[in-house]
């Protein structure tokens, strides 16, 4: 098999891998399998279509921990942003419980990245988006950013920053927004970065920060739980109608060690509400052009979402096939299988030699994959989640870099039982 990977982006990839047992972040798409379908009817019906039409939809993605949501979540992404859609991956955990509308809020403020074709590299945060924006429209306009550039094009794309927005849902968000956008076009176009830039990001991020600055534009009200929503959706406005931004993926990735859903009832009730909300308001077109995604475990519909009709009304009960490929419901262990996790094993074949110059002995290392399989099999009484096999097989593959070697079925088993994946870390 012939990989599109570059020799960097190969080695990167592995290093990932070998480092921990999780989803390796934008290059998952390099070995996502099996799951094709489900992004290809995503990405022809919602980010080549209704996104950018400012019809939002909201997903909900169903898997036991391993079998790759994570993964599935990061290649979702990687779709999205080649077709110029805007991404925010966020993590519900401490860090974001989802109890809370502030804290999601801040979450995503900073998880924003940009389209596909911007030179941000890893960089995320609503400044990194709207700092691409600027310097790519200076560079659209026949110019390149720094001190050369004319009056005639600075007034330009002010005029489109800048207008008086009648009904924003948030009249401070939308004046901090404003003015951070003119801000980074002056720092694009040569001026000094200064103190009081940091002060408006921090708190367009939701920080709870004040200075005579901030005063000095109105802004004076920090993100609280009751006024978040708004802000976030004046957010999405701004940056869809100043900015052109085609479509939005947000996304939400529950983890196994934390879940603001779990930590007693009035927590539940209103992590579960803030759901609704956001379900809701986005079908009635009050975000506009936003796919959400929750993604969790199988005992979180079964044991709390059985619990509130409204919500299971919402997510449904038929899952995602070719036959119904706009429903709610994405059941990823529907698209694992034993084929699946050896397709995965030639891609990884693939990018270990690409990374390192390697010629594979293609019938001794299929041999040796189906070895390993089979001792995944009899240690787990299943077929190996991806998480489980990719993690081992990393390993292994990377043990026999240096001298290609055959092993028995004995060895497999010695190989697998001494190679146990870490319990603890977010789900791959």
């Amino acid at each position: 098999m012939i990989i599109a990977i570059s020799k960097v982006d190969a080695r990167r990839l592995i290093q990932k891998l070998l480092n921990a047992p999780i989803a390796p972040g934008r290059d998952s798409y390099f070995i996502n399998v099996g799951t094709e379908p489900i992004i290809d009817a995503l990405d022809q019906n919602y980010f080549r279509g209704d996104l950018a039409d400012g019809i939002g939809c909201f997903k909900y993605l169903e898997g036991d921990y391993g079998s790759g949501k994570t993964q599935f979540i990061n290649s979702l992404a990687q779709r999205a942003s080649e077709n110029d859609v805007v991404t925010a991956l966020v993590t519900v955990g401490a860090e974001c419980p989802f109890n809370s509308p502030a804290a999601i809020f801040r979450a995503i403020m900073e998880s924003f990245q940009p389209p596909a074709d911007a030179d941000t590299g890893d960089a995320k945060g609503i400044e990194i988006l709207i700092d691409s924006w600027v310097s790519t429209r200076i560079r659209q306009l026949g110019v390149e950013p720094g001190d050369d550039v004319p009056d005639l094009v600075q007034r330009q794309i002010e005029g489109q920053l800048g207008g008086l927005w009648k009904g924003a849902p948030d009249t401070q968000m939308a004046s901090a927004l404003t003015a951070l956008s003119k801000r980074l076009l002056k720092t694009n176009c040569g001026a000094t970065e200064a103190v009081a830039d940091s002060e408006l990001i921090s708190w367009i991020r939701g920080d709870n920060v004040r200075s005579t600055a901030l005063k000095a534009l109105g802004l004076f009200e920090p993100v609280r739980d009751d006024n978040a929503f708004r802000r976030l959706k004046t957010v999405i406005a701004f940056l869809r109608t100043r900015m052109a931004y085609r479509g939005f993926l947000i996304a939400f990735d529950e983890g196994t060690r934390t879940s603001s859903f779990r930590r007693g009832s009035a927590k539940q009730k209103q992590a579960i509400e803030n759901l609704l909300t956001m379900i809701n308001q986005n079908a009635e077109g009050e975000f506009g052009g936003v796919m959400f995604l929750y993604a969790a475990t199988p005992d979180f519909r079964s044991e709390h979402i059985s619990k509130y009709r409204a919500l299971q009304d919402r997510i449904g009960t038929v899952a995602f096939s070719r036959g119904s490929p706009l429903v709610p419901l994405i059941n990823i262990e529907e698209a694992n299988s034993e084929n699946v996790i050896f397709q995965i094993g030639d891609r990884l074949l693939a990018v270990f030699a690409k990374a390192y110059h390697l010629e594979w002995d293609e019938g001794l290392q299929k041999s040796n994959m189906k070895a390993i399989v089979e001792a995944q099999k009899d240690r787990l009484f299943e077929t190996p989640k991806p998480r489980f096999f990719v993690y081992q097989y990393c390993r292994f593959l990377n043990g026999q870099r240096e001298a290609q070697r055959a092993i028995n079925n004995e060895q497999a088993s010695d190989f697998v039982n001494d190679n146990e994946p870490p319990l603890e870390g977010e789900d791959a």
